[in-house]
């Protein structure tokens, strides 16, 4: 198989040359917004970047959840502040025995057929 050498060679220097500029900018932003909260750095930076992709961004939250505009924005949120917590899981009471027994008939079972069981029986619950 033959490459265009040539053409890889100046992709990769752009990319690099890219990615230079991105850290960089990325050194500045952290700078501009030092000391701001997520939230802050969230409002701030989203609706700047829906509005350079075409993309609708209000009260606090993008119209197409999937954009590739959001992940962007989050790209350089993440580079500033940080990345987001884990949110906490809520605590529910769970019956041990029966975590106990569920857990001796899917014992030895694999993963791909465990995980197969348990998205079946999330999907009979609904």
């Amino acid at each position: 198989m033959k490459f265009n050498t040539t053409a890889i060679t100046k992709a990769v220097l752009a990319a690099l040359a890219a990615g230079d500029a991105f850290e960089t900018q990325l050194t500045l932003l952290t700078k501009l917004l030092k000391g701001a909260d997520r939230p802050t750095v969230h409002g701030i930076v989203a609706p700047i970047v829906a509005t350079k992709y075409g993309e609708v961004f209000a009260d606090g939250k993008w119209a197409d959840s999937d954009c590739a505009a959001k992940r962007k924005a989050n790209r350089i949120i993440k580079a500033i502040v940080g990345a987001q917590p884990a949110k906490q899981a809520s605590k529910v009471a769970v019956n041990k025995a029966l975590v106990r027994q569920m857990t001796a008939m899917l014992k030895g079972m694999e993963v791909k057929v465990l995980n197969a069981t348990i998205a079946a029986v999330k999907a009979a619950l609904k």
